[in-house]
């Protein structure tokens, strides 16, 4: 085998391996959300997805059919200081009959939770336990 076929061999390997990576990084940053639909009643969470897998993305419509105004957070399970949200839609972008939409990917596992905390909300229940894995 002449050096120049070697050569254009390798090249061909070489070109191949990196196409492959490329591709593979495209595929990945070009990942569909997976929808999930959240609905806040008094007083109450309801979501379409409850088990969520790290580093997927996921697009949540956050939709308030309620005669109150409420937030909606991912905090972890039982958390109450609020600091501690991983994502957080205030209250006053969720008044009733309107619908937020927000983008999320989770990057570790745990227990969490879906949750309002307007003042006696969530005392009242409205909180709805979520796994990541």
């Amino acid at each position: 085998m002449s050096k120049s076929h070697l050569f254009s061999i390798v090249l061909v390997v070489v070109a191949a391996f990196v196409l492959s990576a490329c591709g593979g990084a495209t595929a990945q940053a070009a990942k569909k959300p997976v929808d999930v639909q959240i609905t806040l009643t008094e007083f109450k969470i309801e979501s379409s997805v409850t088990d969520f897998t790290v580093g997927t993305p996921y697009h949540f419509a956050i939709t308030n059919k309620g005669a109150l105004a409420h937030d909606w957070m991912i905090m972890p399970r039982g958390e109450q200081d609020e600091s501690k949200a991983l994502i957080k839609v205030e209250d006053t972008d969720l008044q009733p009959n309107q619908t937020v939409m927000r983008d999320f990917t989770f990057t570790q596992p745990g227990d969490l939770e879906f949750a309002c905390h307007v003042q006696g909300h969530y005392e009242a229940g409205m909180h709805t336990p979520i796994t990541v894995k």
